[in-house]
């Protein structure tokens, strides 16, 4: 009897915590006078969010109820290993998709728009974004002004279409194997009539392509693949960049998490500080002082281009390790986790670096109380590696006690 009440309590206490939802966002609804219909919205938003006084860039998915889920799990991976900012993500839910996603076009033929339905909305739609969803995701959320869209399939034909209609509408371009098959003059054009003035283009602009082999899809993506680079190349002076990523590997529906997780990644890439690690690098930099101080210029520049702020914690920890490592450097170790410490005061990891530092220059008391901090602060998060900080704690009070006793 005693079994069987125990077994019940055990399978109801399981079967309760079994129930506990994940949640990686919520959907919300705005009505678009532009379109005359209600649209639903996903919206993910980064953790911490709540306590942050920040503000995040923007990811507008298109093709939402496919692709916010793995746009979700790429963003916090590659925020996790440092190679992106956080940032909040905004899926659109489809309600018309080849009305929306495509521009009207006079050379698609009848079999095409029988098949397709109702077509050539994607300046309508890019009104909607533009003048309805973007000053709705403003005015409701802490949004940065840095602005990314994804699109794939004809999503990717609507960001061909977006950028040379309207190039600064978004800062940075995800564009997915492009139905760029869909007749659209646009991409006839030349470069440097669309774009007379290349030293204000300061766009990102990716593109991948599955292993698409009907019509002239292939084809006119690797033309206009040759058109950017052309352009990028006889230019200066021109701030865009771009990447072409063929992925043959992949089918057209495949190619949409890593084609996500890689645009993320090449848009972010100058958030990305190559830290001096070996004495003759940091002398060419001007010294210890000179290399801290090079870090926290650069990060402030690329905070401004982004407009918002990108951080520099991670480089400066880098730089004061590399600095613990060089018997003439060492002592330098304090200024770069200190400069840290100052520009991130809630960090636990800036005061467990710190502790880190004393500890290797024998400073075993300021170790201690830096140890401390971050263990008090750490315990009121859901870090599960709380016993790392832990364990750096019991660690310098043993050193201490020893030190004491001898």
């Amino acid at each position: 009897m005693k079994f069987h009440l125990l077994f019940s309590l055990i399978t109801i206490s399981f079967s309760t915590y079994s129930q506990s939802p994940i949640t990686i966002g919520h959907t919300e609804t705005i009505h678009s006078e532009i379109l005359n219909e209600d649209r639903v919205l996903e919206i993910y938003l980064p953790k911490g969010y709540e306590d942050s006084n920040k503000t995040y860039p923007v990811l507008y998915l298109l093709d939402s109820f496919l692709n916010f889920r793995h746009a979700v799990a790429s963003a916090e991976f590659l925020g996790f290993d440092r190679r992106i900012p956080e940032m909040i993500i905004v899926g659109i839910r489809n309600t018309q998709r080849n009305r929306d996603l495509t521009p009207e076009s006079p050379k698609l033929d009848l079999s095409q728009r029988e098949r397709l339905g109702t077509v050539g909305g994607a300046d309508n739609f890019r009104a909607f974004l533009e003048k309805e969803l973007m000053p709705h995701i403003v005015s409701t959320y802490k949004a940065a002004p840095y602005k990314i869209i994804s699109g794939h399939s004809l999503g990717g034909l609507f960001n061909v279409h977006t950028f040379f209609k309207q190039p600064g509408l978004f800062d940075a371009y995800i564009t997915i194997s492009p139905s760029l098959w869909y007749p659209n003059d646009v991409i006839s054009q030349e470069f440097n009539d669309v774009f007379p003035n290349p030293d204000k283009m300061n766009q990102t602009f990716y593109m991948t392509l599955a292993n698409e082999v009907s019509g002239n899809m292939r084809g006119n993506v690797i033309k206009l693949s040759g058109e950017f680079e052309n352009y990028i190349n006889t230019h200066e002076d021109t701030g865009l960049r771009f990447q072409y990523n063929p992925m043959p590997e992949e089918t057209h529906l495949s190619v949409g998490l890593p084609s996500v997780f890689f645009g993320l990644r090449f848009i972010f890439e100058p958030t990305q500080y190559k830290v001096p690690k070996t004495e003759e690098e940091i002398i060419a930099q001007g010294g210890p002082e000179k290399a801290i101080e090079n870090i926290v210029t650069y990060f402030n520049e690329v905070s401004e281009t982004y407009g918002f702020e990108v951080t520099n914690e991670y480089a400066l920890t880098d730089m004061g390790f590399a600095l613990l490592k060089h018997e003439d450097f060492k002592h330098y170790a304090l200024d770069a986790f200190k400069a840290n410490l100052d520009a991130h005061p809630k960090s636990y990891d800036a005061y467990s670096v710190l502790g880190m530092a004393y500890e290797k220059l024998d400073d075993f008391q300021k170790a201690k109380e830096n140890y401390e901090i971050a263990l008090n602060m750490v315990m009121k998060t859901e870090n599960p590696e709380w016993q790392f900080y832990k364990s750096d704690l019991d660690k310098i009070e043993k050193k201490i006690k020893a030190k004491t006793d001898k």
